[in-house]
């Protein structure tokens, strides 16, 4: 196999375990969340993974005309983000929370086209419809009674805030991930500083620091799972097959949610709907794998271009 299809195959494969990761916080979350204050999540996720990338961010040094717009994508990604999640998430139900976690993947696919002129094949825009369809079924099951959007607004506009944030945020490292190709660094370095900017926060907001040790354990399994498996894997995605392809895998989050949700809750049931959908969002994903690629172009010369090695180049007028 050419190393650029075997690097493509990587980067699918990648997407896909992050979406079981991504597809289980919500579930996980919520657990936790019922024994830990919000902030004190937010902190601990980030300052774990953190801790553990350091020896990579000690050795590597940032190109300085990174450095600002790093720490500017970091604040939006580390702090307000998770903030605005954990909030919405005590204040929406949870089949709101699995509807709305997919907005991200929206935002990532309309920043890549907008900003980074990231393209695709004709059959690679319909199998992206298949995964969103299919995520859609899957989350809704076309059962709207209980998906109250009115009575919950507040956390629903929340989250959808932070999965606007979070896009904003995956556009960026997009760009970075081309011009620097080590992750470690750049993940340790934004992680490292969302639990510092949140110390004072949580000293403010009078958030504790401590917790129960069964508590902890959530709190460190997410941490470990949810922030620092996921975000390697979601930047390996960015920097192998661009934003617009990693988005649309993550679509396929809703499916791995409902299906640890009912694991974790073996009392629920898996429905028609969410079984047709999770068999579209397994055939689209493939359909975008085989057919969704791009002609090829010459390669630009380093430095002509913001969009990362794995993305394709916009048609010619």
């Amino acid at each position: 196999m050419p190393s650029g299809d075997r690097n493509r195959l990587s980067g699918y494969l990648a997407v896909s375990v992050a979406a079981v990761l991504f597809g289980m916080w919500a579930t996980v979350a919520k657990l936790v969340l019922a024994q830990v204050n919000e902030l004190t999540i937010v902190l601990y996720t980030q300052l774990i993974p953190g801790l553990i990338f350091l020896p990579w961010l000690v050795k590597y040094r940032f190109p300085r005309r990174d450095l600002k717009f790093l720490l500017g994508i970091t604040f939006l990604a580390t702090v307000v983000a998770p903030i605005l999640y954990f909030f919405g998430l005590g204040k929406t139900t949870s089949a709101n929370a699995a509807l709305l976690s997919d907005t991200e993947s929206l935002f990532t696919i309309t920043f890549a086209f907008v900003f980074l002129g990231e393209r695709l094949r004709p059959r690679g825009y319909l199998a992206i419809v298949g995964i969103a369809l299919g995520a859609f079924l899957v989350a809704t099951q076309l059962d709207f009674t209980n998906v109250a959007f009115l009575a919950y607004l507040e956390g629903n506009l929340f989250l959808m805030a932070a999965a606007c944030f979070w896009g904003m945020n995956n556009t960026g490292i997009t760009v970075l991930s081309r011009q620097n190709p080590r992750s470690l660094p750049m993940i340790s370095l934004q992680l490292l500083i969302g639990a510092g900017l949140m110390v004072p926060i949580n000293l403010a907001m009078g958030a504790p620091f401590t917790m129960s040790p069964i508590a902890a354990a959530g709190v460190v399994f997410l941490g470990l799972t949810g922030v620092g498996t996921f975000t390697v894997l979601f930047y390996f995605g960015f920097r192998t097959i661009g934003a617009m392809r990693t988005g649309a895998v993550l679509s396929t989050s809703a499916l791995w949610g409902v299906l640890i949700a009912l694991l974790v809750f073996p009392e629920q049931s898996l429905g028609f709907w969410q079984t047709a959908g999770g068999a579209l969002l397994v055939g689209a994903t493939v359909v975008l794998y085989v057919f969704g690629e791009g002609r090829a172009k010459s390669a630009p010369a380093t430095g002509e271009t913001l969009k990362p090695a794995g993305s394709d180049s916009p048609r010619s007028p």
